[in-house]
């Protein structure tokens, strides 16, 4: 059986916490693996807030001369490419719009769910119920998403298959909020990519990431070193391979 677990050596680099501002970066040796894949991931998004994460390098795990790994760095973005979100609608007027994935949806005093136009003559419900319709709807729907009607004006986005796509939310009009709920991002080091031993100058031989948000927001991660010679040992609280 080729188990990814014999493959891939886990754990965890930032403890799922509410961050505001710049976390702590935990420090894992590369010298038995050839690259590593850090993953993070993103709760609830103020709109506009940033969660940046940044590779780092260090010469041991105490992090002695820590330093940013050149260019290893991503931004996720409330609203863009993320995972699931909400549209709040409040009082929506006609002709406003909000777009998603590329595809506006337009509100009018009757609905034309083939072409994107949703109803605003009804309380805020019913106007989400008919934005449902609309991005849900077989030829005018937004492809790989799935519109889920939560009650009360708003409006869940989720990939039809979980993990196959993304979303992203542009030009909302005042009166159509969104907010992202949950996001995911990944940055991947190789060991060429570390700094080497200069004259008196210790090679960099261990890596971390640090994650910085703009805001408070719940935040989570794992570091994931591969491309070893040898079958990694995991250290756990639990695991079945079964």
């Amino acid at each position: 059986m080729n188990l990814l677990s014999e493959r891939l050596k886990v754990d965890t680099e930032l403890v799922s916490q509410s961050l505001n501002g710049a976390s702590t970066a935990i420090y894992y040796n590369m010298k038995k693996y050839r690259k590593a894949l850090f993953v993070w991931e993103i709760g609830a998004m103020a709109a506009a807030a940033t969660s940046i994460a940044a590779a780092w390098e260090a010469q041991d795990d105490a992090g002695t001369l820590a330093q940013a790994l050149a260019a290893i760095t991503d931004t996720i973005t409330a609203n863009l490419g993320v995972s699931e979100a909400t549209l709040t609608l409040v009082t929506v007027l006609v002709a406003d719009i909000v777009v998603i994935n590329g595809l506006t949806y337009t509100a009018a005093a009757v609905a034309d769910v083939p072409n994107r136009i949703f109803s605003q003559a009804g309380a805020d419900a019913a106007d989400a119920a008919s934005l449902v319709l609309c991005i849900n709807h077989a030829t005018g729907g937004v492809p790989g998403v799935t519109a889920v009607d939560s009650g009360g004006g708003v409006v869940t986005l989720v990939a039809t298959e979980l993990g196959e796509m993304n979303i992203t939310i542009t030009l909302p009009a005042a009166t159509i909020t969104p907010a992202t709920i949950r996001a995911i991002g990944y940055l991947e080091v190789d060991h060429t990519m570390m700094t080497k031993a200069v004259g008196a100058v210790a090679a960099f031989t261990h890596i971390g990431f640090i994650v910085t948000n703009s805001g408070a927001m719940q935040t989570g991660g794992v570091v994931l070193r591969g491309n070893n010679r040898y079958t990694p040992t995991q250290y756990v609280a639990a695991a079945d391979t079964a």
